[in-house]
């Protein structure tokens, strides 16, 4: 490793609320050299992955995901599977908000034309709901951008409804039938009619109204939303993909107070669990 790639992986390593755009540049005119590198970092975490989590200021591996995501590399794809099928938690506390937002569109960036892995993630039931959900969305990308056909997902999305693919109390068939949604639901509307009978579909997460635009509003334009949801994650101009982070802000000025202030210490975007996560239900026993 020559002295100008340790600095650039030195720089990202230790977070300290600066965005390092020049750092970033330099990765990106190096993207050659640099890129093996990268995906080291990130077979790094995965070998140590309790350990790393346990590092509350380390940032090098979300410098790493993003940038190996923008380049489209192929080779980074298996280790970026591997963690997102670490055990529930675990990439939450690895990678923060990144899991819900960024993680489907890295997914299917990296997958190099084969959905196969991304397929083994949305099936892996030992896998968290939220990385699954990820590889649902990425299908629905690979569909969107002609990789996949229409018709070979929304087979595997369909054979996903028997209640047995996750825990009763999970999320995973909601966030499986959005996708459905997502792609023109007409030919599994019996699926989804039953999964929403059977209690398998939360509906304060996706409801019927939801399928029944959708059949209204017709096929092309149901696929635009998958279609303008990668737009949104994957911008030509890396720094469009990250810099906009909240932990990269300078925190707002207080105005003075009389009373004491309560200092709240600001939590990197890639280090706290993401606040969207629906309501759980309640936990149904198995008849």
């Amino acid at each position: 490793m020559n002295d100008k790639i340790a600095n650039i992986l030195a720089a990202f390593e230790t977070f300290d609320g600066i965005y390092k755009r020049d750092e970033v540049d330099a990765a990106l005119a190096l993207q050659d050299e640099i890129t093996p590198h990268l995906i080291g970092i990130l077979e790094s975490v995965l070998a140590e992955p309790v350990a790393y989590a346990q590092r509350p200021n380390y940032f090098g591996h979300m410098y790493a995901i993003q940038l190996l995501g923008h380049f489209r590399e192929p080779r980074a794809h298996d280790v970026i599977v591997g963690l997102a099928s670490l055990p529930p938690e675990i990439p939450h506390d690895l990678f923060g908000d990144t899991i819900t937002e960024s993680l489907a569109s890295i997914l299917f960036a990296t997958c190099g034309g084969s959905v196969e892995r991304i397929k083994a993630l949305l099936l892996n039931r030992e896998a968290d709901e939220y990385c699954r959900n990820a590889a649902a969305r990425a299908s629905a990308y690979a569909v969107v951008e002609g990789v996949v056909s229409r018709e070979e997902i929304l087979a595997l999305f369909g054979s996903l409804f028997n209640g047995d693919e996750a825990d009763l109390d999970s999320y995973f068939w909601s966030f499986v039938a959005s996708s459905v949604c997502n792609l023109y639901p007409e030919e599994l509307m019996p699926v989804i009619k039953k999964a929403f009978a059977d209690g398998l579909i939360f509906d304060g997460f996706i409801g019927p109204e939801s399928f029944e635009r959708a059949l209204r509003q017709g096929r092309e334009r149901s696929l635009r939303a998958p279609k303008d949801e990668l737009e949104r994650y994957v911008p030509d101009d890396f720094h469009d993909r990250m810099s906009w982070w909240a932990c990269f802000r300078p925190a707002p000025r207080v105005p003075r107070s009389p009373a004491p202030l309560v200092e709240k210490r600001s939590r990197p975007k890639g280090k706290k669990r993401p606040k969207s996560r629906p309501p759980r239900k309640k936990k149904k026993r198995r008849q």
